[in-house]
């Protein structure tokens, strides 16, 4: 990504963790100073050495104040100033860097020391810079390693798929930094084909269908497990029987999925005894427990028809599928302190 530093802040002090000293281009910013009568020279990037003429004092202001900066070195063929990091830790000072700003701390005390200008962070001190930091908050050029300067489509994938007309995209770039449009005058025309898939709804699965006049027309059955918790006797599943006319559900617990055909047994005997009705439909999901042979010759020998949903198509199975839910999430079958449960047993309603 292309560096672009706006124009430099403070007068291009640079608050940086590659230099070992304070440097200073410019005499006028010390406010103690002293020739150097050694010689004292640092070593640049390109391998170059510059010499020293003076040392001192700088005094920078902050949010929370000024500090003073000692043995600044005053180096007129720099071309700029250099703020050590290493110096400041040296004088006690903490300097944290984040996205955006640098700040320091010492003796619990902490400022805002600098913002971030591209690939650096400038030293920030008089109170209009600071005041227009603080509504530029945002460097937009830093959400991709490509450069600022792109279409309003890129833009609009930068931003999570946000609509960008006319008027949003200048209200925008008007308030963050680095969000620079070549098409300016260009309207997002494009449909965006994640946008219209994520605005799409998903229409009802199941539609409009008779429900059940009478007490064990139809039955729902859901399994649910292995479950973290195991149960007194070693149960790690739960199966649920719902009756889709009145309500009501049973729930049983089971050591392993091969159990649901004797559980179910005991819910048909169970209930038909004492409703005096017969299952006529039984609803399930495709999982194996349910469509063993032995289990599909149960319920034909029974006179009971069974209705198997599609593959990854639970709304199809609606009613068992949030009762597995509520119950599994809850555990009300594995904590329950009624004696049905104890037993391997549970109904509600």
């Amino acid at each position: 990504m292309a560096e672009t530093h706006e124009e430099s802040p403070s007068k291009g002090w640079i608050i940086d963790s590659g230099a070992s000293q304070h440097l200073c281009g410019d005499r006028s910013q010390f406010s103690t100073y002293s020739d150097i009568s050694s010689e004292q020279a640092i070593t640049i990037a390109d391998g170059t050495k510059i010499q020293a003429k003076g040392q001192g004092e700088i005094e920078i202001l902050t949010t929370g104040g000024s500090i003073i900066l000692t043995d600044v070195w005053h180096i007129p063929e720099i071309g700029g100033n250099l703020m050590s990091v290493s110096r400041m830790v040296d004088s006690g000072y903490k300097v944290e860097f984040g996205p955006i700003a640098c700040a320091i701390s010492k003796a619990g005390v902490r400022r805002e020391l600098g913002h971030r200008y591209g690939r650096l962070y400038y030293l920030t001190n008089n109170k209009a810079e600071w005041e227009r930091n603080e509504r530029v908050e945002a460097n937009l050029g830093l959400a991709s390693n490509q450069s600022e300067s792109t279409t309003i489509e890129v833009w609009h994938r930068r931003f999570c798929h946000r609509t960008l007309d006319d008027a949003s995209a200048k209200y925008i770039s008007a308030k963050v930094r680095d969000m620079d449009i070549t098409d300016k005058e260009k309207q997002q025309t494009t449909i965006c084909g994640i946008c219209a898939v994520g605005r799409q709804h998903k229409e009802s699965a199941t539609g409009v269908r008779e429900m059940a006049n009478e007490i064990l027309e139809i039955v729902h059955s859901d399994i649910c497990g292995p479950m973290q918790t195991i149960g007194l006797s070693g149960e790690r599943y739960f199966i649920t029987f719902i009756d889709e006319q009145s309500g009501r559900i049973s729930l049983s617990l089971l050591r392993t999925k091969h159990e649901a055909l004797t559980a179910f047994q005991v819910y048909k005997h169970r209930t038909e005894r004492s409703s005096g009705k017969e299952i006529k439909v039984f609803r399930t999901d495709g999982g194996g427990e349910y469509m063993s042979n032995t289990f599909k010759k149960y319920l034909e020998g029974a006179g009971i028809h069974h209705i198997v949903t599609p593959p990854y198509s639970p709304v199809q199975n609606g009613r068992a599928e949030r009762v597995v839910f509520v119950t599994g999430r809850g555990g009300a079958g594995f904590h329950s302190p009624d004696p049905a449960f104890i037993r391997g047993r549970g109904e509600y309603f």
